[in-house]
């Protein structure tokens, strides 16, 4: 009889370290890891690389423009004559007077604004006001970095011959056929190019 009594005895202590190692391994917390799982360039944006320059590419700006075309700028016949398709120009955003704030390039490149001689480019303040409206303008423009009257100088090629477009009481000339050829025989080498075919801009529709 003692014999058995310590035998259960034993098995009761046995079976209560069990319990209690059981129980403190349950209770052991997994340190929570510390690495930072940074998600790849390639997984947040796909399309990181663009071809596009950084200056022709403004979304929130094309939608004002879009707007400002379709309410503001064309008439009602001018839209009804526009095919759907051809419908879409292209911006280009640059600091002319050194005001901190950049007046924008739009040029409507297609048919209906287009002819022999060159389109129809727009320059508009940062309010999207007209500031000049270029016709019969063949791209690419050049802004120079000499300026006159607190604006850069514009110079662009019409009827083989580089004219220098000059900022004057509010506009620049808006007819590069009819300004008196440039003094120089070509764009200084400090030019910025625009609507150049080596600096593609991003395409918006209107």
């Amino acid at each position: 009889m003692k014999n058995i009594k310590i035998s259960l005895l034993s098995l009761a202590v046995l079976f209560a370290v069990a319990s209690c190692k059981q129980n403190k391994d349950e209770n052991i917390e997994i340190p929570a890891t510390t690495e930072t799982v940074v998600p790849t360039e390639e997984a947040v944006n796909p399309t990181t690389v663009s071809e596009f320059q950084a200056q022709t590419v403004d979304d929130a700006l094309a939608s004002k423009i879009k707007d400002f075309l379709n309410k503001s700028f064309l008439k009602a016949n001018d839209l009804k004559a526009i095919k759907a398709d051809e419908r879409h120009f292209q911006l280009y955003s640059i600091d002319l007077n050194k005001d901190g704030k950049n007046e924008v390039f739009v040029y409507l490149n297609s048919p209906y604004f287009c002819g022999s001689g060159g389109c129809t480019i727009l320059l508009l303040s940062d309010q999207l006001e007209v500031i000049t409206k270029f016709t019969v303008t063949r791209p690419p423009l050049f802004v120079e970095p000499s300026e006159k009257n607190g604006w850069n100088v514009l110079t662009v090629q019409s009827g083989n011959e580089w004219k220098e477009l000059v900022y004057n009481k509010g506009t620049y000339p808006s007819n590069p056929s009819v300004v008196t050829k440039a003094t120089y025989a070509a764009p200084d080498a400090k030019a910025i190019e625009i609507f150049g075919n080596k600096n593609l801009a991003k395409t918006y529709p209107f």
